[in-house]
């Protein structure tokens, strides 16, 4: 008797960062699950942004240096970043996977960097939103059924 076959396709998104296809990140935009997951986590990072900008801010203001200019707060200034990138990393790889963060930025902890992975993930799930939302509420859609 001969198997039968059947073919899903649940959505998922692969994406190789910077084109290098050793380093690819998997998501699926589609899975309401993971979509309010990614909106959950966008808040709670957006919070931890602020209150590291506001730390930030109050680090910066001050401006005493040691005898070569530099900064004597510039420890502190890099744990300060050091955290948030943690953290950030953290959030990442519990919701995309373990790894992930590792996969995407390597050993980096840029700030900078993790803002362009969420810049670069968030029309997927904007757009599997979209469509959903459209398919259930479009008229035209729903006569065509």
């Amino acid at each position: 008797f001969m198997n039968q076959s059947l073919k899903i396709d649940t959505g998922e998104i692969r994406l190789a960062i910077n084109g290098d296809e050793s380093r690819v990140i998997a998501f699926n935009p589609n899975d309401a699950l993971f979509a309010e997951k990614f909106y959950k986590m966008l808040g709670t990072l957006q919070t931890r942004f602020t209150e590291y900008q506001i730390k930030a801010d109050i680090v910066e203001a001050i401006q005493e240096t040691d005898a070569n200019g530099i900064p004597l707060n510039t420890g502190e200034r890099i744990e300060l970043m050091k955290e948030v990138c943690i953290f950030a990393r953290g959030q990442i790889d519990e919701l995309f996977g373990a790894g992930t963060s590792q996969t995407a930025f390597e050993d980096a902890l840029s700030i900078e960097a993790i803002i362009q992975f969420f810049e670069g993930v968030k029309p997927f799930v904007q757009s599997a939103r979209a469509d959903k939302v459209a398919k259930y509420t479009n008229k035209t859609y729903q006569k065509r059924k």
